[in-house]
């Protein structure tokens, strides 16, 4: 037998780390919030530059990784940038709370996963386990199948939405609105910011591709190109979904709608509609969650290299997969699937979303200053205008959370002070145990 790798092999290129971009963010989002966001603004042209400008605040996010990214090409993501500019317990907290995101998500996404399928024979619970299993399976064997059945998803999602933006335009063809509501749905201000704060959900995920900088064939080049790609590609499906649904429903149609993609697919498609949204939706739950299966792993591996997690999590499969990290995020996942509701615990966990992200474009500035002397194969541009206002508004998003729904952030706020004693115990025990070994070694 040969030895196990000590280290993750290079397997990704920019096309396959565009997939997980992709892969990562388009979900069930894009099939509702169309008709969310008309209900807010009210008015084709402001619906039209909210996804714009959701797109490009990604955009100026992903400025800001592809420079951390390719300046600290590690596992971990969020959780080394963090790390690197104040300190270990700041990336604990960082990466506990990114694992305890996926983990919530991905049992949401595989909840839903198995409504889907549910009928007289499954059950909804062992199907979500069984899908998050054959992930397991699937990732078991290394990055490189994961990536190559991300492609397969990737692709499949967003040829579909364009395929539906298409036969929308053709059917409803292009024509000036008949019923704008915007004076009735009594525009304002905090119609925009809400509408805003769903579109940049909706984008969500777009940062996956920063979790595999270790596991780059050149991550100098490809990280950049993989966030840029990914999120032009997502960007450009989203403009076409949204001009197909303005094209094919009325204002009043798409600002009532629940789900607009499955009115225009019943539409154009008539009763075979439910079966194609149906089967759209299982495969984007399937994407959303195989990236979730692919990165998450890397978080706790790199947290253990670190000496912040027990050296069990650093161990690497023959095949170069992380087997104890995968085990660590999929079993939790599948006994939180047997719960009926986590909705509040969903809540929390896009709180601290949010702050990780704007932990991340802190450190940015930190490591700005602290560290000019670090190598940037990728150097942010428009500093520092363009990352200052990408952190005003993480910081604008963060207080109007608060503000809103106070509960969920208090709790967040709550978690992150816990996490202190959690880190003084496993970094304590992990010294511990590092000095019985020596003390028992012989002389």
């Amino acid at each position: 037998m040969g030895q196990e790798p000590v280290q993750l092999r290079r397997v990704l290129d920019a096309a396959l780390g565009a997939a997980i971009v992709v892969g990562g963010s388009i979900g069930l989002g894009i099939l509702s919030m169309p008709g969310i966001i008309a209900g807010k603004l009210g008015d084709p042209f402001l619906i039209i530059a909210a996804w714009i400008a959701g797109g490009l605040f990604t955009f100026l996010g992903a400025n800001i990784y592809a420079e951390l990214g390719t300046a600290f090409p590690k596992a971990g993501g969020p959780y080394v940038y963090v790390r690197e500019a104040a300190g270990p317990f700041a990336g604990f907290v960082t990466g506990w709370s990114d694992t305890a995101i996926s983990v919530i998500a991905t049992a949401a996404q595989a909840a839903a996963f198995g409504l889907y399928l549910e009928n007289d024979v499954l059950d909804s619970r062992a199907v979500a386990i069984a899908e998050l299993g054959v992930l397991f399976a699937v990732n078991w064997f290394g990055l490189k199948v994961g990536a190559r059945t991300q492609q397969a998803l990737s692709l499949f999602k967003v040829g579909g939405l364009v395929l539906l933006a298409l036969a929308c335009l053709a059917l409803g063809g292009v024509k000036p609105p008949s019923d704008v509501q915007l004076f009735e749905h009594g525009f304002g201000l905090a119609g925009m910011i809400a509408a805003l704060m769903l579109v940049t959900e909706t984008y969500a995920g777009w940062n996956s591709g920063v979790y595999f900088s270790e596991e780059d064939k050149d991550s100098d080049r490809n990280v950049p190109r993989a966030l840029f790609w990914g999120i032009g590609a997502m960007m450009g499906a989203y403009l076409l979904v949204n001009l197909g649904f303005l094209s094919l429903l009325s204002m009043s149609e798409l600002s009532s709608s629940n789900l607009p993609a499955a009115d225009a697919a019943q539409r154009i498609f008539g009763s075979e509609a439910g079966t194609i949204v149906t089967i759209f939706a299982v495969i984007s739950l399937l994407g959303v969650a195989n990236v979730s299966v692919m990165y998450t792993p890397r978080i706790p591996f790199a947290m253990s290299r670190d000496g912040v997690l027990p050296a069990a999590f650093a161990t690497i499969n023959r095949y170069g997969s992380p087997s104890w990290g995968l085990f660590a995020f999929t079993l939790p996942a599948m006994a939180l699937v047997m719960l009926k509701s986590f909705d509040f615990l969903f809540t929390v966990t896009a709180f601290l979303g949010v702050a990780i992200n704007g932990a991340v474009y802190a450190a940015f500035f930190v490591l700005r200053s602290t560290a000019p002397e670090i190598r940037r194969p990728y150097v942010a541009r428009w500093y520092p205008w363009a990352p200052g206002f990408v952190v005003a508004i993480s910081v604008a998003l963060l207080i109007a959370s608060l503000i809103t729904d106070p509960e969920p952030a208090i709790w967040a706020i709550i978690a992150i002070g816990l996490s202190w004693p959690v880190y003084r115990w496993v970094t304590l025990s992990i010294r511990r145990s590092k000095r019985t070994i020596l003390i028992d070694l012989p002389d």
